[in-house]
């Protein structure tokens, strides 16, 4: 399986730097990463939906309201979803954000430190049992702790990277897609304090260069190994 050269990660960092999300985002984002219900809310709040729009959503919601399991489960559905109509798709949000707060509150007692210190594949279980997580929203938590090299995340933009890269084919299950992706990176190459980065400016690629419908492989830092950029 192909592995990402270790002298291509000066180029991404040089074209993806530019593109790197606002001191006011990274604030908001670390926030919300360092409470594990709030990183629930948060990544919860990202499906189907812009960055921007995800932090207007959380910040509309962390300005009127505690961002606790307790306080939003015991919100009225409607004046949940207007504290998050900034995001977009508020009333579907506002339901499944309400049914997660009301697991977490009445089965785990308000608190995931238990759950999350379970053996990787075990906790990941759990967290899938609850409202509105799937493996992608398990697995951004569940990198802030066994880190990416172990549980990366795979949304829709890195699923088409690896495709187009060829590290799986078409039909790959999540976890196949996952494997690959943490197969791919030269982790022993890279400081452990750069892995996250690392992953951030691959993540930036998929999205703004190897877009869904019209793919710029004429400046993708990939195209030498790219299936996709090569043929």
């Amino acid at each position: 399986m192909a592995t990402l050269p270790i002298n291509l990660i000066s180029s991404l960092e040089e074209k993806y730097s530019r593109l790197w999300w606002s001191v006011e985002e990274e604030r908001v984002y670390e926030e919300a990463m360092s409470d594990p219900f709030k990183a629930l809310v948060f990544t919860l709040l990202s499906q189907n939906t812009s960055s921007k729009n995800t932090h207007r959503a959380y910040l509309s919601l962390a300005s009127r309201f505690n961002v606790d399991p307790w306080t939003l489960s015991r919100l009225d559905e409607g004046e949940l979803a207007e504290a998050l109509r900034p995001g977009g798709l508020h009333r579907v949000k506002a339901r499944r954000l309400k049914q997660l707060a009301r697991r977490v509150a009445v089965k785990l007692h308000g608190r995931l430190d238990a759950l999350l210190s379970l053996p990787l594949d075990e906790a990941r279980r759990r967290l899938k049992e609850l409202p509105g997580v799937g493996d992608k929203t398990a697995d951004v938590l569940l990198s802030r702790i066994h880190g990416h090299r172990r549980a990366y995340v795979v949304d829709t933009h890195m699923r088409r990277l690896a495709l187009r890269l060829g590290l799986v084919s078409e039909g790959a299950s999540y976890r196949d897609v996952q494997e690959a992706l943490m197969s791919f990176i030269p982790w022993s190459e890279v400081p452990a304090e750069k892995h996250e980065r690392l992953v951030g400016l691959l993540w930036l690629l998929a999205k703004h260069t190897c877009q869904a419908r019209r793919p710029r492989c004429w400046e993708c830092p990939l195209r030498v190994i790219c299936r996709k950029g090569k043929a």
